[in-house]
């Protein structure tokens, strides 16, 4: 799913693009310097700030592929820029007596480094303290009885922010919802997923004035986060299910279902629903029977199956590829039932296991 929040910077229409901005600040500055200061005769750098490009907004902390601006002093003659030893991009070109533009590579390293940006010129050399921040990944869990994201990456050290964003400004239609911060180190964020996410973007923030965005979050078509989709029904037989169970629950609700042996709950969606249009289905199922206890995942009435084991008084999340159900090809054009039937095969009266977030990627 394409949101329009996602930013990518091609770094030669970048430096294209802000080439005015650096010659109105020439303009503004060196020209009208009673002394200006010539190529090869300049004193040693001095660095006053670092701001990100597009905002202007002063930083002390980059993100990879992220551009920024350098104001300080004897500027013009940069040999190089460094952030944790490894090369940044910038343009000669641009560059004036107290203006440079540089981009951070995506290969920089973020972790356990001196966090320094070290700047050259032919007058002298300045290691200027700044950081690096990206996500790398995420995984989902549950943290502490609360559904969670923990981001990946780095360095997080000074997190203040976190949200969950749809839409975009451009649209009118941007959502962003605080998430709660659970834990922080350096490589590692832990965050409960707010109310109501289905599918959004992950921002985290820094008191260095850095934003990093996550890949997406959630579902492509959810079929049942907190209550079911509106355009599906379910059916059963041998047990009863609830569809706004309380007691076990990766956000608010859950569905219990009570089934007898080889029993099942049955999912029906709505007419035409393609089989192609998605790769994945995924799912958590909380078990509370014995180790081994398990669930047949079953598609359009068995004519494709696929075994999930449950874990006793755990969430487990599964992605079962829809390539699993039809490994030697024949898939249908599309699905017109999904079960859930209990296959533990012990030889007790009753089972009980709980479904949620339960959804196509």
């Amino acid at each position: 799913m394409k949101n329009n929040s996602t930013i990518k910077i091609n770094l030669n229409k970048v430096f294209m693009s802000l080439l005015g901005l650096a010659l109105l600040i020439s303009c503004g500055s060196e020209f009208n310097d009673v002394d200006p200061i010539l190529r090869g005769d300049a004193g040693p750098p001095k660095i006053n700030s670092v701001s990100e490009a597009r905002e202007d907004q002063a930083v002390t902390q980059g993100t990879l592929e992220g551009t920024y601006i350098i104001r300080g002093e004897n500027l013009e003659t940069i040999k190089s820029i460094t952030f944790n030893g490894f090369p940044g991009f910038f343009q000669p070109a641009l560059s004036t007596n107290t203006v440079a533009f540089v981009s951070i590579s995506r290969e920089t390293p973020f972790l356990g480094q001196n966090n320094i940006m070290r700047l050259e010129t032919e007058g002298g050399i300045i290691n200027y303290p700044f950081s690096i921040l990206t996500i790398e990944t995420f995984e989902e869990l549950t943290y502490e009885g609360q559904k969670a994201v923990k981001l990946i990456g780095g360095d997080f050290t000074n997190t203040t922010d976190v949200s969950f964003n749809t839409g975009n400004e451009e649209d009118g239609n941007l959502v962003e919802r605080p998430a709660d911060i659970l834990d922080i180190t350096a490589g590692e964020v832990i965050v409960a997923v707010p109310a109501g996410v289905e599918q959004a973007f992950i921002f985290l923030t820094t008191s260095g004035g850095a934003t990093a965005q996550s890949e997406s979050y959630g579902f492509n078509y959810s079929i049942y986060i907190d209550g079911l989709n509106a355009d599906w029904s379910t059916g059963e037989w041998g047990g009863t299910h609830d569809l706004l169970s309380t007691e076990q629950a990766t956000g608010t609700t859950s569905i219990k279902s009570i089934r007898e042996p080889w029993s099942g709950l049955t999912f029906y969606p709505p007419a035409g629903f393609a089989f192609d249009d998605y790769d994945s289905i995924t799912v958590s199922i909380y078990g509370t029977g014995a180790p081994g206890d398990s669930v047949n995942l079953a598609l359009n009435d068995f004519d494709a199956t696929v075994n999930l084991v449950l874990v006793p008084g755990e969430w487990t999340k599964f992605v079962i590829p829809l390539s699993e159900f039809y490994p030697s090809g024949g898939a249908p054009d599309n699905i017109t039932r999904m079960d859930f039937q209990e296959s533990s095969n012990t030889g007790l009266p009753q089972y009980i296991f709980y479904v949620d977030d339960f959804g196509f990627l």
